[in-house]
């Protein structure tokens, strides 16, 4: 089976010069995500991909670069990636990239024999080069489907920016998508409620996460930290409960000290948080490779979000294979989004408030054996269960049903 892939994956130095150069910062879980899929479709027999991918830069000057250069980044060992070329500025970016992609498919479509089996598949629903390959894919009768990792009618919801540029383009862009949403032939989705907000008649399959097998070198030995540390590392939004977490940890008994990774809106008060408590640590946005050694050094792994919250039902946390494929134990909250059978490797809370937070932190943080005994059936679970080729493979069987 032939499959054309439209992204915004690039090569992983490419990436990490972009995130350490430009003022807004690309979607580390984006590039884990396609990455991790790539690999998987790359791993399974009787696969070819082709990968188009429209790099994710933030356009000039908050990107690093104005011109984004037509070029091939390895992927993997067999597979490279056509960058599509474009001028990184507002609208005329994603003009260039809709039409740089549609000219990929086109070359790639007259390629391919006409009774062999092909489709088309896009991460993510990006207005303007989804609603070209929808036609591009009309026209020639080739099927399309589509991973979504994120609700449309969640996205961008900058209604209360003081930036009024910013609120016109998100709620346009959003408007946009949600147009689109429903058109493709098959969806790849998150969680099973997704199918309900996004194309509730349409066809699909469900792939929570992809563990990248990989991401750690199980051969090499790994010294915890010490003092001991309680890590969390991802976006430091109020909305996702990174104050609870802090709260709550102020609370507790333990002698772990807190070190918090990432940006978002509560840097300013984590850092003062950080200059009153020595016990936490702030220490900004770091490397790949230095949050994966640091997560492996960690005692506990935390990644909460408020399960009250409407979006929680169509998210599974991004973090959350990867903490578990480190072999730290994690302790997260319970959500809808999540599976049951997740539950039985990981250490969950259904607390609502802080003081019941610090209680089972410290429970769970009270027995040294019990947390090693956690984290090692966390990877081996994500390892047999979640890793690239068989989730890959469940997307590949349902495309092959439906193509």
């Amino acid at each position: 089976m032939k499959i054309f892939y439209c992204g915004s994956v690039c090569g992983g130095d490419v990436f990490n010069k972009t995130v350490a150069e430009s003022k807004v910062k690309p979607s580390a879980s984006a590039q884990n995500f396609e990455t991790a899929l790539i690999k998987g479709f790359s791993a399974c027999d009787g696969v070819e991909v082709t990968v188009a991918s429209a790099e994710s830069v933030a356009a000039f000057p908050n990107g690093n670069r104005l011109f984004l250069k037509k070029r091939k980044d390895r992927l993997t060992s067999d597979i490279t990636a056509d960058i599509v070329p474009a001028i990184n500025l507002p609208y005329i970016k994603n003009v260039c990239h809709a039409n740089g992609t549609a000219a990929l498919f086109r070359r790639w479509l007259k390629n391919c024999k006409a009774d062999e089996p092909k489709c088309a598949f896009l991460y993510g629903l990006y207005p303007g080069v989804a609603k070209k390959m929808l036609k591009e894919c009309r026209k020639s009768g080739c099927g399309i489907f589509a991973v979504i990792t994120d609700v449309p009618a969640t996205m961008f919801t900058y209604t209360k920016s003081k930036n009024i540029l910013k609120r016109l383009f998100s709620g346009s862009y959003r408007n946009r998508a949600v147009g689109l949403q429903d058109k493709f032939d098959g969806y790849v989705f998150l969680t099973k409620q997704m199918s309900e907000a996004v194309a509730p008649e349409k066809p699909f399959v469900v792939v929570e996460a992809i563990a990248d097998s990989t991401l750690f070198d199980s051969s090499e030995d790994v010294k915890k930290a010490e003092p001991r540390t309680v890590m969390y590392a991802g976006a430091l939004y109020r909305k996702y409960g990174v104050d609870m977490i802090v709260s709550a940890f102020e609370k507790t008994k333990n002698d772990c000290e807190l070190h918090l990774f990432g940006s978002g809106d509560m840097e300013s008060e984590l850092t003062e948080k950080a200059k009153e408590n020595p016990r936490i640590r702030y220490c900004g946005r770091v490397s790949r490779n230095e949050i994966l050694k640091r997560e492996r050094e960690a005692t506990l792994l935390l990644n909460f979000r408020k399960g009250e919250d409407e979006y929680t039902k169509y998210s599974f946390p991004s973090k959350m294979t990867e903490y578990m494929l480190s072999g730290t134990p994690l302790f997260t909250s319970r959500l809808d989004g999540i599976p049951e059978e997740y539950y039985a490797y990981v250490y969950s809370t259904s607390a609502k408030d802080a003081e019941q937070l610090a209680r089972e932190m410290d429970e769970i943080l009270s027995d040294g054996e019990a947390l090693s005994e956690m984290g090692r059936r966390a990877r081996e679970f994500v390892m047999n269960k979640k890793n690239e080729k068989c989730q890959a493979g469940k997307i590949v069987d349902f495309l092959r049903e439906k193509v």
